[in-house]
């Protein structure tokens, strides 16, 4: 499925808010979260699939997600992915919260709250996988647990992760860290 901006206004215009779907009619977690997968692995665009693979009782594989078109350049994947990391491990940064999902592996999110506080978003990725919360009402109610999010994120992650190898993300040969930066070759 590709995004559809087709629907995006003069008010959508506000670059902050396009990070996280809070455009005037949205996007989805789906959507979001395959958009920040990119940033985890190496660039790769991959269309959301509810599935990895779908093999037979022997082992056969029938039925595998089609392959990846490059979204971004590995370089700036990488870049990206160290710079989300900052909101989990930084301090300081808005995503602390669920930097304790597993302590063997990193991950990388993006947090938001919208200004009139009627969304709740934290979209992060793992070695291992990526996933997307939003946190709100259907008809623009306020929410008042600004946190939920994070919380609802880093629950379910940890789930999943148990009893899985500790794994890094693969940074590209491209990239090298001078002080607290990261530079492209």
């Amino acid at each position: 499925k590709k995004l559809n901006l087709k629907h995006l206004t003069k008010a959508d215009k506000n670059a902050s808010s396009l990070a996280l779907g809070g455009c005037t009619y949205g996007i989805t977690p789906t959507e979001s979260a395959a958009a920040f997968a990119i940033f985890g692995n190496g660039g790769m665009y991959y269309n959301p699939t509810t599935y990895y693979k779908v093999v037979d009782i022997s082992g056969n594989v029938i039925l595998e997600p089609k392959k990846g078109k490059r979204a971004i350049g590995e370089d700036t994947a990488t870049i990206m992915n160290h710079l989300l990391r900052e909101v989990v491990y930084k301090e300081g940064g808005t995503g602390r919260s669920i930097g304790g999902y597993n302590y063997r592996m990193k991950c990388y999110a993006k947090t938001g709250t919208s200004s009139d506080t009627k969304d709740s978003w934290l979209v992060g990725g793992t070695p291992y996988y990526i996933g997307s919360v939003w946190y709100g009402f259907d008809h623009n109610y306020r929410v008042y647990n600004t946190s939920a999010a994070k919380s609802i994120w880093r629950d379910i992650m940890r789930e999943i992760h148990e009893g899985l190898e500790t794994k890094e993300f693969e940074d590209s040969e491209d990239v090298y860290r001078k002080g607290d930066g990261y530079y492209k070759d």
